[in-house]
């Protein structure tokens, strides 16, 4: 039937229809379809954020967007709330909105969000995640779901297994975009992207994403619309921080007596984030020792154990949850108060993500960040990238303020020191958890991303001294700490550093070297020390004693004259610029970085380990790029034989297979489980047949006749009918639908004829 000349516009009439009260501010000034508005009123959203009143307008145009806004703003509901009013109403031709995120409780949270946003609109969705059962993916695909909300790599499996087109999708969104692009999901993502059609619309969202576009490319991007809010302000301004500085062994003592803190008076949810599974297993072990229940979360677990404990957490059956930075991104607790870093993360970014499961929507919240001396130049790091001034609590007085800097006290450490090691004395099981926590540390440090060189300068020599002389944090203002003598000892030998080299190990020794060193050092002794120590008004080396021990000893002269030579040479005296020089540098000078130069870099998408990995080796045997490339690919590392092996020969090559755009994929993805799942449901396979050939199957039987056995088996020329599929299209459902309902109008004429007769009559 052909559509009316003004049926495009009504679409647009509708929208402007909506529009009530469009200075209010609210939901009414978008346009909303009432459907899709009742469900926004029942999930209790009265006013939108500004990342939604920024972002969901250009969305309903049909822009392609990149958003950034900082995290518990409401992104999910900016790309949810304009994906239900761009698709409507329920239709069966297909998936029409594809969501992707990177991990799988992220995925069912949007998910929850979609089912609870859209109730009234009739549209159906799926969540495809790792971990649930193939055969009910297959069945939940066969329904024609509206919406997908997948993970990447489970989304790959399902195309790839049922060789799925994603023709029809209109709307595709990557939620926390930079995530996905580093954790290494390069080949699955781009494999979807292939089957996507051109005409759709991406979105990108995240909380930290880079001003420059061109890591994002590969997304399909087509004129995007960049929507970047809270650049200045990455977290919220309701969150209270607070670093202490400790020793690495001292950690655990350290976290004890905040879990003891928090959980005393109050009945707030800690959310503690470690660095690799078996810190979690370790600090669990340790909790249910000190009678405190929790719940845990990394990425190798059961998916089914995921669920209870994440379910517990939520129900507020467990007041702490120790994760991996698998919770780190999106996952939405509500009603979350504080967030513990038990290892400090390396990178800026993903502190933003870990700290903003807390204060979200307005709401306040505190973090709490165990600093060891080596993750200094990471906290150095972070503030460079917050813009914000590296502060100290102050050593005599109370600190005050917040982002502070402090340390452990003494007496708080040794409360609970005790108590840790009775407990690894009387536990196996806890001693073996320590271990493994230590060696899952050693290569964890391995693979840590480098901080940068600046910052580690800066943590040698300049915060050296004052990380050491800054005073208690104000977390610990309640503790009772008088005996300062004891204090002021455990202080000192805590930053002592020895100044002695190896040759003067033994103070009384009377070899050779030891002399030596021993001279070297009384001659230069004004010049030995920090470089910020060093005063400009030092004269020329005066090495006439060290000259006259060195002359008694003849077999170590030659060794040591090249370091004589030197020291005796005097230095050039620099020259100083004149005033005039500063002030015409200062005019002149054009700084080569920008303003933004460190937050732009931290917050951009870099290679994972293993691809800079790739990149540093060094293949001895090619100077080109093609040669290396081609030694790379005759030869792998073995870890169980420890030495490199060819993949034919030594060990089996990895099978793959080659799909229709050519991209060679692990055969894992093409496992054969969903034609046995056809075969199982007695499901023909299913392809798309014209209006002809629908009207000449409606005039053929549902099911083929069966064959003699006694028939000829000898025409293999003549055409074979096509399989038929037991689905029925629309008008065999709606005939078979009509069929019933003669039936029933029938029964029903029946029984009223039958109770109109007299007693003792005869029935129809």
């Amino acid at each position: 039937m052909a559509e009316s000349d003004g049926e495009g516009d009504y679409s647009a009439l509708t929208a402007a229809f909506n529009r009530k009260q469009k200075k209010s501010g609210g939901w009414q000034a978008l346009g909303l379809d009432h459907t899709l508005f009742k469900g926004i009123d029942r999930k209790g959203y009265r006013v939108p954020t500004p990342i939604q009143r920024k972002a969901i307008p250009p969305i309903i145009d049909g822009k392609d967007v990149v958003a950034m806004s900082r995290t518990g703003s409401g992104k999910t509901a900016a790309f949810v709330v304009p994906m239900l009013q761009k698709l409507k109403r329920r239709s069966t031709m297909g998936a029409r909105a594809l969501l992707v995120s990177p991990t799988r409780e992220l995925a069912l949270q949007t998910f929850k969000v979609i089912k609870e946003i859209g109730r009234f609109t009739g549209l159906r969705a799926a969540a495809l995640v790792g971990g649930d059962s193939m055969d009910e993916q297959f069945s939940v695909i066969h329904s024609n779901p509206d919406i997908l909300v997948a993970t990447p790599g489970r989304l790959l499996h399902l195309v790839v297994e049922m060789n799925l087109k994603l023709t029809s999708v209109e709307y595709v969104v990557f939620d926390e975009a930079d995530r996905l692009f580093e954790m290494g999901f390069a080949e699955q993502l781009s494999e979807v992207l292939k089957r996507l059609p051109d005409h759709r619309q991406t979105l990108l969202f995240s909380a930290t994403l880079p001003k420059m576009l061109v890591d994002f490319a590969k997304a399909g991007l087509t004129d995007p619309v960049l929507v970047r809010l809270d650049v200045e302000t990455k977290i919220s301004e309701q969150l209270e921080t607070a670093f202490l500085t400790c020793r690495a062994h001292d950690k655990m003592a350290t976290f004890l007596y905040l879990v003891r803190k928090i959980m005393q008076n109050s009945d707030e949810q800690t959310i503690v984030f470690c660095a690799t599974m078996k810190h979690v297993e370790h600090l669990v072990a340790v909790l249910q020792q000190a009678g405190i229940e929790s719940s845990y979360l990394f990425s190798q677990l059961d998916s089914g154990a995921r669920n209870i404990n994440i379910t517990r957490f939520r129900k507020r059956q467990t007041r702490l949850l120790v994760v991996t930075d698998v919770a780190a991104r999106g996952v939405d607790i509500p009603l979350l108060d504080n967030a513990i870093n038990f290892h400090f993360p390396p990178k800026s970014k993903l502190f933003v993500h870990r700290v903003g499961r807390v204060a979200r929507a307005g709401k306040s919240g505190k973090s709490y960040s165990l600093v060891a001396p080596d993750e200094i130049p990471y906290l150095i790091d972070l503030f460079l990238f917050l813009g914000r001034p590296l502060t100290f609590a102050p050593k005599d007085g109370p600190a005050k303020g917040d982002e502070l800097v402090g340390c452990v006290p003494q007496t708080v450490l040794d409360s609970e020191a005790e108590f840790l090691k009775t407990a690894h004395e009387h536990s196996f099981e806890l001693t073996d958890l320590r271990q493994k926590a230590e060696n899952a540390m050693s290569k964890y440090l391995r693979s840590r991303p480098q901080p940068s060189t600046e910052s580690v300068r800066r943590a040698k020599h300049e915060l050296r001294t004052v990380v050491a002389a800054s005073g208690r944090h104000a977390v610990f203002k309640d503790v009772d700490d008088n005996d300062q003598a004891r204090n002021q000892l455990l202080e000192g030998l805590r930053n002592f550093r020895p100044s002695a080299t190896i040759f003067e190990v033994n103070a009384g020794s009377k070899q050779e070297p030891a002399a030596v060193m021993k001279a070297k050092r009384r001659a230069h002794q004004k010049y030995i020390g920090r470089p910020q120590e060093k005063s400009s008004s030092q004269s020329v080396v005066n090495s006439d004693s060290f000259h006259q021990t060195a002359a008694t000893l003849e077999n170590v002269e030659t060794v040591f004259s090249e370091i004589i030579g030197r020291a005796d040479a005097p230095k050039k005296k620099r020259v100083k610029k004149g005033a005039q020089a500063e002030a015409q540098k200062a005019e002149f000078f054009v700084p080569y970085t920008p303003a933004d130069y460190r937050s732009e870099q931290a917050m951009a998408v870099d290679k994972g380990f293993d691809q800079r990995a790739k990149e540093a080796e060094m293949d001895m045997t090619g100077d080109t790029g093609d040669d290396m490339n081609k030694q790379r690919q005759q030869m792998t590392w073995n870890r169980k034989l420890k030495r490199f092996v060819g993949e034919s020969g030594n060990e089996p090559s990895k099978k793959k297979i080659r799909t229709e755009e050519g991209t060679i994929l692990p055969a894992t993805y093409k496992s054969g489980r969903y034609e046995q799942w056809q075969k199982k449901q007695k499901m023909g396979n299913q392809r798309e047949v014209s209006d002809d050939e629908q009207d000449d199957d409606r005039q053929q039987p549902a099911y083929p006749r069966k064959r003699s056995r006694y028939a000829s088996n000898t025409s293999d020329n003549a055409p074979k009918r096509p399989v038929r599929s037991e689905l029925k299209n629309k008008d065999q459902i709606l005939k078979e639908r009509r069929r019933k309902e003669r039936v029933q109008g029938y029964q029903t004429y029946r029984k009223t004829e039958n109770s109109k007769r007299k007693p003792g009559q005869g029935r129809r």
